[in-house]
């Protein structure tokens, strides 16, 4: 599939898109309630004869209006954008989102960057989408604003768990839970909120189940306290803030890519989805001597101890947890555990033949 252009302001769009057909939002984790309302949008765009391009914004409205500490995001900005760029969509316009921006009423903010703009013809939204100064806008506003401008509104409706994954109503208990790839799912609205919350309760599984995908946290690989190398168990060390939202502590099953080598490692062949057992956490069996110890996202990468990967960008993928992260009276211990914990991730996925999952 070709990547659709990224557009950063009106005047990077060009002059020759067409008309189009357009939906807004801020996409973070861009799940499966936003792949079908981005399949949605496709749709439309068809039917009509226009190109499909998503709107959205950097950063986040809540991290400009209000704490940004009170909205983590799933995905950083690139990685966002590279997920909706994937998704067969013609283009992504990517605004800034400012103070001064929010201050674009509901009519001029349509016309604007909507029918003006991006020559829009169609728009595609949910009932509950909320846009322009103090969120004034809704669908009975973008529907007197359709009639004004004279473009099409169509409304996707929220789609939980059962239209998204096919989970059938038998499959659902008296208290909204289903069984889903074995996860525990709730089958009403899918959304980047519900996600969040799934992942800071280390629930990667549920998370993974709403994504589409498996969760995933990406850094450069930095120089750590050695500690795993002197147990047996070297880790590729991840910095202080990787880019997206890291799990509650935890060990986790996961995978390992390498999607950008050091200039040094380049000519050897990058690890793709390899084996890792992650951990996160502040390592309480090793308390630091000024009682301020680092959070760290560490992952050991099954069959090769003489792996190089410090200065090279890898992504993480978590499949599941395993356990909490706990104190350990002794070393031996504490590697007693992690032999358990690098079965545990062997056993893990030796059940996902293939790994025919979607890639991050």
């Amino acid at each position: 599939m070709t990547r659709a252009p990224l557009w950063h302001s009106l005047e990077e769009v060009p002059a020759d898109l067409g008309a189009t057909a357009v939906t807004i939002g801020n996409f973070d984790g861009v799940h499966l309630g936003h792949r079908a309302v981005l399949e949605r949008l496709r749709a439309a765009a068809e039917q009509r004869g226009l190109r499909p391009v998503a709107l959205t914004f950097w950063p986040h409205p809540r991290h400009v209006m209000g704490d940004p500490a009170s909205t983590p995001l799933i995905t950083a900005h690139e990685d966002r954008d590279r997920l909706l760029l994937g998704t067969g969509i013609a283009g992504v316009l990517d605004l800034a989102f400012t103070g001064e921006f929010a201050q674009h009423s509901a009519d001029d903010f349509v016309r604007i960057f909507l029918v003006e703009g991006l020559g829009m013809r169609c728009v595609v939204m949910g009932a509950d989408s909320r846009f322009g100064r103090a969120n004034e806008g809704d669908l009975t506003t973008m529907r007197e604003l359709a009639d004004r401008y004279g473009f099409d509104v169509v409304l996707v409706e929220d789609q939980g768990h059962e239209e998204l994954t096919g989970t059938s109503p038998e499959q659902v208990g008296p208290d909204g839970i289903a069984e889903i790839g074995g996860a525990q799912v709730r089958r009403d609205r899918v959304s980047s909120s519900e996600i969040r919350t799934a992942l800071l309760d280390g629930d990667v599984g549920t998370a993974a189940s709403m994504l589409g995908r498996f969760h995933t946290v990406a850094d450069v690989v930095h120089h750590g306290f050695k500690r795993g190398r002197e147990l047996g168990f070297p880790t590729a060390n991840l910095g202080p803030v990787p880019r997206g939202l890291v799990p509650a502590d935890g060990v986790y099953t996961g995978l390992l890519s390498v999607i950008e080598q050091a200039p040094e490692h380049r000519g050897t062949p990058p690890l793709s989805r390899a084996a890792a057992t992650i951990s996160i956490g502040t390592n309480p069996t090793f308390p630091s001597e000024d009682g301020i110890a680092p959070r760290m996202v560490e992952a050991y990468v099954h069959g090769d101890h003489d792996l190089d990967l410090y200065g090279d960008l890898v992504v993480l993928e978590f499949v599941a947890r395993q356990r909490p992260t706990v104190t350990f009276e002794t070393v031996e211990a504490l590697v007693e555990q992690m032999e358990r914990d690098k079965d545990v991730t062997r056993r893990t996925l030796a059940s996902l033949p293939g790994l025919d999952g979607p890639r991050p």
